[in-house]
């Protein structure tokens, strides 16, 4: 009798693209689905529906440790939406999600929300591993059986069972090659390394500067660390010590909080043009971008990953299916003329 994977060989793709054809839950390309039903009745499928049945009476929970929904501006608000999604999309397979929040600025937070994350009787875990200073710690104690997949930003050197975001060296430089699009060769640049610090932050940082040292370039880079509080807002700050201690017409922001420095640049620079680029479309950033204040925007689709991330943790906990090492999401660049197209693709949660 044919299987699942049988159909999945002959077509040539996963076992999830079959299964979301199988279960009519769209995501497949329309030749895709052409040739996964020609496998089908070239191999006779007949589902096991006594198998399927079986499998379904079980309760599944997936539990989430991210930031709060607040923290970045509302970013993390988009990657909950695409979860809810998710959730929705396969509540009929009785999976149930359950959230565990953390002050991104808090080790005592973070710390918290993962034990109880630990201590609860989950089967599989979806992670932000934004805490570079300790989550791999915390990721020592998760149980062999479990399986877990990070979003957002990645701990390569883990046995996570896969990554899904964008890659951060390569938006890095993409970030670069668009600021010297704006400023030339020789004018001088800022970047505003926002801490504290993970691993996509750095490697941003690094991307940005690898294009401009790779191509000989001469722009002076100037790198400023920003520890995010959220009590003060110190971007005022540190915009006018950058502009008092270097002529800088560009500033590369590696987050989504872009939009608070770009609100004190224009005073600061005392009408002198900053061209600034940083991550995000986040509404704070849309409306720095509509003001022609930001110039790109670079937009890691959040709706998309935590979708993805949902299915993705499916795929492996219910149906046993393999799954990729990485799943990259596109780097999106987002300027006011094209910004509303984006926007509407994002989401908010709760």
């Amino acid at each position: 009798m044919a299987t699942i994977r049988d159909i999945a060989k002959l077509a040539n793709v996963s076992i999830g693209t079959v299964d979301r054809v199988l279960h009519k839950r769209g995501f497949v390309s329309p030749e895709t689905q052409l040739r996964i039903e020609a496998a089908i009745d070239q191999l006779h499928y007949i589902p096991n529906i006594y198998a399927r049945q079986l499998k379904l009476s079980r309760h599944y929970q997936f539990g989430i440790l991210m930031p709060e929904l607040h923290q970045d501006a509302g970013y993390w608000g988009q990657a909950a939406a695409g979860m809810q999604q998710a959730g929705q999309d396969l509540a009929a397979y009785k999976i149930q999600l359950k959230y565990f929040f953390f002050s991104r600025l808090s080790e005592d937070s973070f710390r918290d929300a993962f034990s109880r994350l630990l201590d609860d009787n989950l089967d599989g875990f979806m992670i932000a591993p934004v805490c570079l200073k300790y989550c791999g710690e915390m990721i020592a104690h998760i149980p062999p059986a479990i399986p877990y997949i990070f979003f957002d930003s990645d701990l390569p050197d883990t046995r996570r069972l896969t990554f899904i975001g964008q890659d951060p060296l390569k938006s890095g430089i993409l970030a670069g090659r668009l600021m010297r699009m704006l400023i030339g060769d020789k004018a001088e640049i800022a970047i505003l390394r926002v801490l504290p610090e993970d691993y996509h932050i750095n490697m941003r940082t690094e991307g940005f500067c690898c294009y401009y040292t790779g191509n000989r370039f001469s722009n002076p880079i100037h790198v400023y660390d920003w520890y995010e509080t959220e009590e003060v807002d110190e971007s005022a700050v540190l915009v006018n010590r950058i502009l008092r201690e270097h002529p800088v017409e560009g500033l590369f922001v590696t987050n989504a909080m872009t939009y608070l420095p770009a609100r004190h640049i224009c005073e600061a620079a005392r009408g002198k043009k900053i061209h600034i680029i940083g991550y995000d479309l986040v509404e704070a950033n849309l409306a720095g971008l509509n003001d022609s204040v930001i110039d790109f925007l670079i937009d890691q689709s959040p709706f998309q990953q935590g979708y993805q991330g949902i299915q993705i943790l499916y795929r492996k906990v219910v149906l046993s299916a393999d799954v990729h090492d990485r799943i990259m999401v596109p780097i999106n660049i987002v300027v006011k003329e094209n910004a509303e197209y984006f926007w509407h693709a994002q989401g908010s949660a709760f």
